[in-house]
């Protein structure tokens, strides 16, 4: 004999029991979990389809509105094939407007390209952001001048600072 006690028939029987008893259990609880994720699935996919039916329905909106103004509005040759959303960096540059401007606009956050940790970009829908600047500095001549008048300012500075450095220091 080894070392292991024999189980009798009935024992054996009774494990044999205990254990799809077990495995029918686990079988039905695995049933309901499965049933659970797909109807939270399900859920989950019906609360987008609101929120994005909803969404496109503004978009489309904002869009129809800007698309009939932009129809009409001259381009510049660095809008001709750009992206219809401008960063707040090329709003301000390109554009000439100041921050207090920009707060107002509408924009779409989105997580920085640059680095995700930090603070997500602002991305402005730019036929709104060209009708702000426009109106601002009196059409497209007057945004132009604008641009040219801060490069010129810009130059001047440079140049300044250019004749602070190399100025001869008299004796």
């Amino acid at each position: 004999m080894s070392g292991k006690p024999e189980l009798t028939d009935e024992q054996r029987e009774r494990i044999r029991k205990s254990r799809e008893r077990a495995m029918e259990l686990r079988r039905k609880r695995l049933e309901q979990q499965k049933v659970e994720q797909e109807r939270q699935a399900v859920e989950q996919r019906n609360e987008m389809k609101m929120r994005n039916s909803v969404c496109v329905a503004k978009s489309n909106v904002k869009k129809n509105n800007y698309e009939e103004e932009d129809e009409n509005v001259e381009l510049e040759d660095f809008e001709i094939g750009a992206s219809q959303y401008v960063t707040k960096q090329d709003a301000k540059g390109k554009y000439c407007l100041p921050d207090g401007t920009l707060e107002v606009c509408e924009y779409t956050e989105k997580d920085n390209p640059r680095q995700s940790k930090w603070n997500k970009m602002k991305l402005y829908n730019r036929s709104e952001i060209r009708r702000r600047a426009r109106d601002r500095w009196g059409g497209l001549e007057g945004l132009q001048e604008e641009r040219r008048r801060r490069e010129n300012k810009r130059s001047e500075k440079d140049m300044a600072e250019g004749y602070r450095l190399f100025k001869k220091q008299k004796k």
